[in-house]
C-alpha cells in the first residue's frame, strides 16, 4: 500500500505531465499559424515576382505591373507584420513548455528520492532481521 506522501506525489506527477502535454499542444498550435503566416508572406513575395516575370516577358503590361507592384508590396508588408506578434506566441508557448517540462522533471525527481528513500529503509529493515535471526541462531559463547 502506498503511503498517503507517495500518493501525493503520484498526484502531483500526473498534474505535471497534463500541463506538459497541455504546453505541447498550445506550442504546436502557435507554432503552426505561425507557419502558416510566413507560408503567407512567401506566396505574397513570390506573387511579386512572378508579376514581375511575366511583366519583364511581355505577357503583361509594364504600366499593369507598376500600378499593380504598390499593392502587392502592401501585401508582404501586412503579412510580415502579422508574423512577429505570431512569432512571439511561439516563443512564448516554448517557454511555458519548458517550465513544464522543468516542473516535471523536479516533482519526478522528488518521487525518485522518495522511493530511493523507502528502498533503503526496506533494506534496513531485511539486514536488521537477518542480523537479529543470526544472533539468535548463533550459540553463545561464554
Amino acid at each position: 500500500m502506498m503511503d498517503p506522501r507517495m500518493r501525493g506525489l503520484q498526484a502531483l506527477i500526473r498534474l505535471r505531465k497534463t500541463e506538459v502535454d497541455e504546453a505541447k499542444s498550445a506550442l504546436a498550435k502557435a507554432m503552426a499559424e505561425e507557419n502558416a503566416a510566413v507560408a503567407y508572406r512567401d506566396r505574397q513575395h513570390a506573387l511579386i515576382e512572378s508579376e514581375q516575370r511575366e511583366a519583364a516577358a511581355g505577357r503583361t503590361s509594364m504600366d499593369d505591373f507598376r500600378q499593380w507592384l504598390p499593392a502587392g508590396r502592401a501585401a508582404v508588408e501586412r503579412a510580415e507584420r502579422a508574423i512577429l506578434p505570431l512569432r512571439q506566441a511561439s516563443d512564448q508557448a516554448r517557454g511555458v513548455l519548458m517550465q513544464a517540462n522543468a516542473a516535471l522533471k523536479a516533482a519526478q525527481a522528488i518521487v525518485d528520492k522518495r522511493q530511493e528513500e523507502e528502498k533503503e529503509i526496506r533494506e534496513r529493515r531485511e539486514q536488521a532481521e537477518i542480523d537479529d535471526l543470526s544472533r539468535r541462531n548463533t550459540p553463545a559463547s561464554t
